[in-house]
């Protein structure tokens, strides 16, 4: 049996009927000792007129007497019956409950947050609360650089992990992900992941290395440029802007616009726009609603070109340590869950455009014929070079191969 992580524990509860039998052999034997205790004042009473006798003749007519006799014998009858019972219910097994922690950096209103909620609850109803998972959103465990860490330590059981640009850290050949204008959509990359020998390989990789294993899928979805300056209509317009990136394969194609870069972690982008620092960066329509960072963000910049994926993922040696029927039923909800957020996260980032706009000042700009055509060769002379250098040859042939591309 592996060693389980920190915060993982097995309890038992205890029968409900061992209570009561317990209260039923004190009754008993209460009751015994009070028999006892008449029949003693019964023989005391008796003794004045037994004196003078010899001591077998006193205790025969008592001894004889059915009454009190058939009493004791009946309750020592109830009281081996009580113990028989007590025995048989202390062998029973008793039944062990889970209890996990997941961790992730989103706040609780993040579309990922929501699903990773929906999980957890499932999983508790549906396991009969064998399996019960609590929820640690906004970093309160461990913020989204220290998250795959944690995982991997068995600090934590489960936890929320962004794909896209964390693994990268990882596995550099992830950083095929980050190609602008390659995939089509969140599941063309699972497609390839799952499909070409490349991408098996890749994703093997990742889970030998770091001892996760794949519990959900909940996808952050399209990513969208957004800027606190009206200045996403054109690639003149962009240059000069102050971006944030969170890994170093975000910084090429914002370097190629002519911006600037500012390494931060989720949870200092609201200070870091509040002060100045940056105005501009990239991320998903759901997370500037989540965050409110709508409060500078007013400008979006469509269509995406880059497509970010997010999973929950858990402790290996922990899930394989799980009884099965638990495994089970947190594998069975994970598939669920998956198939619920992938289709979500396009509705939902769709409708925290809508929303940016209607309620919020938002501007939504949507680059098209020689605005977009720019864009994208600038990506394909400049952006993608620099990405190939984050990752091996072979992993950007196959991906290119993939996609139909020379």
């Amino acid at each position: 049996m592996c060693r389980a992580p920190v915060g993982y524990r097995q309890s038992a509860r205890a029968q409900p009927r061992f209570g009561v039998i317990l209260e039923e052999l004190h009754a008993v034997l209460m009751s015994l000792v009070e028999d006892f205790r008449l029949s003693t004042n019964v023989m005391s009473s008796m003794l004045p007129i037994f004196a003078g006798r010899r001591v077998d003749k006193v205790a025969t007519p008592f001894l004889h007497c059915p009454g009190p006799r058939r009493r004791i014998r009946m309750k020592c009858i109830n009281v081996c019956a009580a113990l028989v019972a007590l025995a048989a219910s202390s062998a029973q097994p008793a039944l062990a409950q889970t209890t996990a922690r997941l961790s992730y950096h989103w706040a609780p209103s993040h579309e990922s947050a929501i699903m990773s909620k929906k999980l957890s609850d499932e999983v508790t109803k549906r396991s009969g609360g064998k399996l019960k998972i609590d929820v640690f959103p906004s970093g309160q465990l461990y913020t989204i650089r220290q998250i795959i860490g944690a995982l991997s330590a068995g600090s934590v059981e489960m936890g929320g992990v962004v794909t896209h640009n964390q693994l990268p850290a990882v596995e550099k050949d992830w950083n095929v992900f980050q190609l602008p204008n390659v995939w089509e959509s969140i599941e063309h990359q699972r497609r390839f992941l799952a499909e070409s020998p490349e991408g098996k390989a890749m994703r093997e990789r990742v889970l030998q290395k770091t001892g996760m294993a794949h519990v959900a899928y909940v996808p952050v979805g399209p990513y969208v440029l957004f800027s606190a300056k009206d200045s996403l209509s054109s690639l003149a317009a962009m240059k000069g802007l102050k971006a944030r990136a969170l890994a170093a394969s975000e910084r090429p194609g914002l370097a190629a616009r002519g911006m600037s870069v500012v390494s931060l972690s989720t949870e200092e982008i609201y200070s870091a726009l509040q002060s100045g620092m940056i105005d501009t960066l990239a991320t998903v329509p759901t997370a500037i609603k989540a965050y409110s960072w709508w409060d500078y963000l007013k400008v979006a910049q469509l269509p995406s070109a880059v497509y970010a994926d997010s999973e929950l993922m858990a402790n290996a040696k922990w899930l394989a340590g799980l009884p099965g029927d638990q495994r089970d039923v947190l594998l069975s909800v994970g598939r669920e869950i998956s198939k619920e957020a992938t289709a979500q996260t396009y509705t939902g980032n769709a409708e925290a455009l809508k929303e940016l706009a209607e309620k919020h000042g938002g501007k939504i700009v949507t680059l098209q014929g020689k605005a977009l055509e720019e864009i994208k060769a600038l990506d394909r002379e400049k952006t993608e070079p620099e990405l190939a250098k984050l990752m091996s040859p072979e992993i950007f042939a196959a991906a290119k191969r993939f996609v139909g591309r020379k």
